[in-house]
């Protein structure tokens, strides 16, 4: 006697138009947010037999491992393999026992319901399976081999990168299983490339002010000199100097008797002061000011859903390449920095406090890779803000899509020479 198996072939026809504000490429996509996973549950099978043969457990454990990757904020595509185990069946009239051995395998579309249970995630699914079956001690006619299969359940968000998911799928009426396990997706680290380390400005030098002093005209000395000679001498003393020198002139004149000494002490009324001039040839031309740093400030925005992979604080290649050249435009200009302010935002999807976690930790996963690239960690200010400052409405995927983002406020000053 053989026992049928239905798996019955349902051709369906599904359009999906997905509209998405995804600003990275299909590889970057790809490679930030591919998983694996794998799952143990309980399966129901119910293979229908003839008169002679009567189902006696339709239970058995089931083992499933899966692979898939997000398209997107809300969809993503599963590969996967699953071991349904075995039914148990027994001949009514000769007492003979058998099994019914299910495997199947395929691919499915799985579609992450926007929520707002913080982080727990709803998700649907529906795909194509191919069924393959094999008996032990009875024999086995299968019809069909492919049959439409979808499923609905949940996951729950642990640490970074690990998911729970408890979860329902129906292969067909007669195959049907309640799994729960855990999926992970790798946190991809790449070394960034040693920027060029920040040239610090020479110290502009001081500029050096002479200035001349006139020194004070020196008070005019008295000379007294007393000769004995014959025929009275006349002493002159002459202090000149250039332009415009005082005279002074001792005179001594003395009788031929008796010797009588006399000092005669002469100034030049008024005399004028003495005036020294110090003549530098080729005098060094004054120094150029330098001109005055002038105050830059660089307002800089990251999207949430391009730049970091779904749900996670994790940088993709595009964020990271943003961030590269933020760093290098900064070294570049000579831009001497004040303080740089990073502050996370999120949408309206999920819990408050779930919320205001990931845009914490999205402010400083940037901040980390901004140090990483050169600049000073000390003159960041982090903060996050969750979903209490929107940029537009989060009624619309187009309006939660802007909200999602890291915004970076660089103060400081740059010197333009002229």
């Amino acid at each position: 006697m053989k026992i049928n198996i239905k798996n019955k072939l349902y051709l369906a026809v599904a359009a999906l138009i997905v509209s998405q504000n995804v600003q990275a490429s299909p590889l970057e996509t790809i490679e930030d947010n591919w998983y694996i996973g794998g799952a143990i549950g309980q399966s129901r099978l119910e293979p229908e037999g003839g008169v002679d043969w009567d189902l006696t457990d339709k239970s058995d454990l089931s083992k499933k491992v899966y692979a898939g990757v997000n398209i997107g904020r809300d969809f993503g595509l599963e590969a996967f393999w699953n071991d349904l185990g075995v039914a148990k069946v027994t001949n009514n009239k000769s007492g003979a026992e058998g099994e019914v051995k299910y495997r199947a395998y395929g691919g499915n579309l799985v579609y992450h319901v926007p929520s707002y249970l913080g982080p727990i995630h709803p998700i649907v699914k529906l795909g194509v399976a191919k069924v393959d079956t094999s008996g032990k001690g009875v024999d086995v006619d299968q019809k069909n081999k492919f049959d439409v299969m979808g499923g609905i359940g949940a996951e729950y968000q642990l640490e970074e990168g690990f998911r729970v998911r408890a979860e329902y799928e129906r292969f067909d009426k007669d195959i049907q299983q309640l799994s729960l396990g855990l999926n992970w997706r790798p946190v991809l680290t790449r070394r960034p490339v040693d920027a060029p380390r920040p040239v610090a400005a020479p110290e502009p030098q001081r500029p050096i002010v002479i200035v001349n002093q006139q020194p004070v005209a020196p008070k005019p000395i008295i000379k007294t000199v007393v000769k004995h000679v014959p025929s009275p001498p006349i002493v002159k003393t002459v202090v000149k100097h250039v332009p415009s020198p005082p005279i002074v002139k001792t005179v001594v004149k003395r009788v031929p008797s008796p010797p009588v000494v006399k000092t005669v002490v002469k100034h030049v009324p008024a005399p004028q002061p003495v005036v020294h001039k110090v003549v530098v040839n080729n005098p060094a031309p004054a120094p150029v000011a330098k001109p005055a740093p002038q105050p830059k400030v660089i307002h800089k925005t990251l999207a949430g859903g391009s730049n970091f992979a779904t749900n996670s604080s994790t940088l993709t290649n595009a964020g990271r390449s943003a961030l590269n050249r933020m760093a290098s435009d900064l070294i570049r200009d000579k831009v001497v920095i004040h303080n740089i302010g990073i502050i996370g935002h999120t949408d309206n999807v999920g819990s408050h406090q779930a919320n205001q976690k990931l845009s914490q930790r999205r402010a400083e996963s940037v901040a980390a890779y901004l140090a990483s690239r050169g600049l000073n960690r000390g003159l960041m200010t982090v903060v996050g803000r969750g979903e209490t400052q929107p940029i537009s409405s989060n009624a619309s995927a187009a309006g939660r899509a802007q909200n999602r983002r890291v915004n970076i406020v660089v103060k400081g000053s740059q010197t333009i020479m002229r």
